[in-house]
């Protein structure tokens, strides 16, 4: 599926449409990148748990994207193997759907793990796949609702300083 169909795919409704470039995933920019600094972060709840997503330099002109739902889940680690996902440590559930999803070139390179503090996706951003957060949103999101898992109370400071869980 394109990004722009899985950006349509994504869309929630939304109160208030001229919030920014994200609004219509239902995120609000709580730190937007600009050209000299690129690192931003969107922030807000979907589907009753709030969602972070993180945009940061890692240092050599490379950024990585971090995906963080706030879903307890049980503890497992899900790595790209090629063009498919592979559960080294996953609930049943999740092999299965993982199992299911198709190969493609968008599940390179990106680490999944749950736990107690949410599930979350990282990724090294490439030139070729910008928008590849999207699909580990759709992926995170897929996983909490599989395993019905539940919502995280959001931290109580401001979610820019919210520290991503390791």
């Amino acid at each position: 599926m394109s990004w722009q169909l899985l950006w349509e795919a994504l869309a929630v409704d939304v109160l208030d449409p001229n919030v920014g470039a994200m609004s219509s995933l239902g995120l609000r920019g709580r730190r937007v990148g600009f050209k000299n600094d690129p690192a931003s972060i969107y922030h807000e709840e979907r589907h009753g748990r709030w969602l972070q997503i993180r945009q940061a330099d890692v240092g050599h002109g490379r950024m990585q994207t971090v995906t963080w739902v706030g879903a307890a889940a049980p503890p497992f680690e899900i790595v790209a193997d090629g063009d498919r996902m592979i559960g080294r440590v996953a609930p049943p559930s999740v092999a299965m759907m993982l199992g299911a999803l198709a190969r493609s070139r968008v599940w390179a390179d990106v680490d999944l793990r749950g736990g107690d503090s949410g599930i979350v996706a990282r990724r090294m951003v490439k030139p070729t796949q910008p928008q590849s957060w999207m699909y580990d949103l759709w992926l995170v999101e897929a996983i909490a609702g599989t395993l019905l898992a539940r919502p995280l109370a959001a931290p109580a400071s401001d979610p820019a300083e919210w520290t991503l869980p390791g």
